[in-house]
């Protein structure tokens, strides 16, 4: 009987170890498989292809982690794989080490399941099936150490729970605390369209003489007449080789502060619609601005408000579009992208 028990707890012993590396080695392909989906478009057609939640997460600045000496960052898919890696190995040569992995992976997808529930309101079916696996991992893995007594950290299997914890707030936390620019107008600025209260804002980097800006103008006004409840900023990115666009800048914001808001949105509007002639529009107009000197601070103070807020945000091109919800960035989106279709998936109420 004795021999009997002692077999099966070895065999049960045996079972957990297996399955761990089983779900690990199931995390590894998923993670490939996310990662190659980048490049080849077929892959991402499992999730729904091009139009799916899983590509707008992709897109979504949260999709990368930015590091020296690399353009574009280091993709969360790519992170992810190494991570797996490193726990199989870990569990092969280092098993005491393997709680304390499986705990900051749970913690860090309570992370990222809280930013597509909480900030970008976009679920990708390949985020939640990672979710599932690392969760299912986590479990395996606290079963596994659970009667263990040789834990690494101090205060045993519980400082795991701790380890959870803090890979769920150290990236949170920046986000939570960042402020997003939340002072579009600052009392007096005008260039702005939709509810200035809206918990959802989109902020578009434009220049006047940009051939791509004014491509997307029909999109941005899709977004005003089909989202008033949006709150639209119109922030200015001066392209230096651009000559006549500082005088355009001045003369619309000039505008907004002494016509107001409604002026601005029209004159915005003609002068993208005679982009071809801006010269000449301008020289027809000018006589609507008197620019005191007071008027060109108040003008010179907000197109340098935007040009922080740009460089902050990485903005070195335009037209890029910002999008918020509830004062925390969701996406950056360029111009390839800036289609109402895909404003809209971010925009959702």
């Amino acid at each position: 009987m004795s021999k009997t028990m002692n077999d099966k707890k070895a065999g049960a012993s045996q079972t957990l170890p297996v399955a761990m590396l089983a779900v690990a080695v199931f995390g590894v392909l998923l993670t490939l498989t996310i990662e190659l989906s980048y490049k080849y478009t077929w892959i991402m057609e499992i999730c729904g292809g091009g139009q799916s939640g899983c590509a707008d997460v992709a897109s979504t600045p949260f999709a990368r982690i930015p590091m020296p000496m690399m353009e574009n960052g280091l993709s969360v898919a790519y992170l992810g794989l190494l991570v797996y890696v490193s726990f199989i190995f870990c569990q092969v040569y280092f098993p005491r080490l393997t709680l304390p992995i499986a705990s900051a992976m749970m913690g860090a997808e309570f992370y990222f399941l809280w930013v597509m529930a909480s900030i970008l309101g976009i679920f990708c079916m390949f985020c939640v099936i990672q979710f599932v696996t690392v969760s299912i991992l986590f479990l395996l893995t606290m079963a596994w150490g659970w009667k263990r007594t040789d834990h690494i950290l101090p205060g045993g299997k519980w400082a795991n729970v701790a380890v959870v914890a803090l890979a769920f707030v150290i990236p949170t936390a920046p986000v939570v605390l960042k402020k997003g620019s939340t002072s579009v107008m600052e009392g007096e600025y005008l260039t702005y369209a939709g509810d200035p209260a809206s918990r959802i804002r989109v902020e578009i980097f434009s220049d006047f003489q940009c051939p791509y800006c004014q491509k997307i103008e029909p999109e941005v006004e899709k977004i005003m007449k089909l989202r008033p409840d949006v709150l639209v900023v119109f922030r200015d990115y001066i392209i230096p080789s651009h000559g006549l666009s500082p005088f355009a800048v001045s003369f619309a914001n000039g505008v907004a502060l002494t016509q107001g808001r409604e002026a601005f949105i029209r004159i915005r509007r003609e002068m993208f619609e005679n982009q071809n002639r801006l010269r000449d529009y301008l020289e027809g107009h000018k006589d609507m601005v008197e620019f005191t000197p007071e008027l060109r601070k108040r003008i010179e103070k907000k197109v340098e408000g935007d040009l922080k807020v740009a460089e902050s945000l990485n903005i070195y091109s335009t037209p890029t579009l910002v999008v918020y919800r509830d004062g925390k960035m969701a996406q950056i989106i360029k111009a390839g992208d800036a289609t109402y279709d895909k404003i809209s998936r971010f925009i959702k109420p």
